[in-house]
């Protein structure tokens, strides 16, 4: 048992584990990450010991409004999450309708074929198309970012119509490998977030040697208020979402997220992963 943030209100007998958060160090304002030279990167990391809760019998208490994230029932027809065709004819569909009813978006666009992580564990890590899992606490958009991706995912013409309404980004993640994880996928309380736990930071993306492109996004400084939970026992037919950006004001725009070395799990299987992002128009 321990004393939850919020409120000071305790957290009910369940499993917690004490894991490494990595944050970025704080006074760090110019941090950079280069996806495919990761050897040029600056992001100075600061690790700190963090409870982390498993939400799994405790699903229905977590929402996308409220805490930022929510794990769904969310059956796949994919059986081959590395064949392109599977996910453009499949999968893409499949994302769309359950964010739809997640959220009873009016619209929903998913972005791109996704990314299969492979913990370093994992026999096939390494592999052409496949990546690995991030170990730092971060957001993958900012105030910048995030209204820009939404913008430029619509068609010129119906832009101004959508971008008056609330919309928001959302991160899907589903587990390909079964319960418990190595390396499992934390996400943050947003509610459990100052305003200055935020540090804008870039990511460059592109194959090596080339300029590549550029685009802010948040990387987070510790915060003892931070509240972190995770989904130990997740199976392929489940599917976590979580806000990587919000242009309501009402509610915390976005959710930190990290990969951990779950120590209830060290000889568990080997993480894969796959994660694709959403984009939900509301309207007006």
């Amino acid at each position: 048992m321990r004393e939850q943030a919020l409120g000071e209100r305790p957290i009910a007998d369940h499993r917690v584990v004490d894991a490494t958060i990595n944050y970025l160090e704080k006074g760090v304002y110019d941090s950079v990450w280069y996806s495919s030279e990761s050897w040029r990167s600056k992001m100075p990391l600061e690790p700190q010991l963090m409870k982390i809760e498993d939400m799994t019998d405790r699903r229905d208490e977590c929402t996308l409004d409220r805490e930022g994230f929510a794990l769904i029932h969310a059956p796949t027809k994919v059986t081959d999450f590395r064949d392109p065709a599977q996910i453009r004819d499949i999968y893409l569909k499949e994302l769309e309708l359950a964010v739809m009813a997640a959220t009873g978006a009016k619209k929903v666009i998913v972005q791109g074929g996704g990314v299969v992580r492979l913990n370093e564990r994992s026999p096939e890590f390494g592999l052409k198309g496949t990546t690995y899992p991030g170990r730092y606490a971060h957001c993958d958009y900012s105030d910048e970012s995030g209204p820009a991706i939404a913008r430029n995912a619509l068609k010129p013409e119906e832009a101004e119509a959508w971008m008056r309404g609330r919309f928001m980004i959302i991160n899907t993640w589903r587990a390909l490998s079964p319960p418990p994880l190595d390396a499992p996928l934390a996400v943050c309380d947003a509610r459990t977030c100052g305003p200055n736990d935020h540090v804008i930071s870039q990511v460059v993306l592109g194959p090596p040697g080339g300029p590549g492109m550029r685009m802010q996004t948040n990387m987070v400084v510790h915060n003892p208020t931070h509240r972190w939970c995770y989904f130990r026992g997740m199976t392929r037919d489940d599917l976590l979402l979580f806000r990587g950006y919000d242009s309501d004001a009402a509610h915390h725009s976005r959710t930190p997220h990290t990969a951990f070395d779950d120590p209830s799990a060290e000889e568990g299987v080997p993480r894969e992963s796959i994660d694709i992002r959403a984009i939900a128009y509301f309207g007006t």
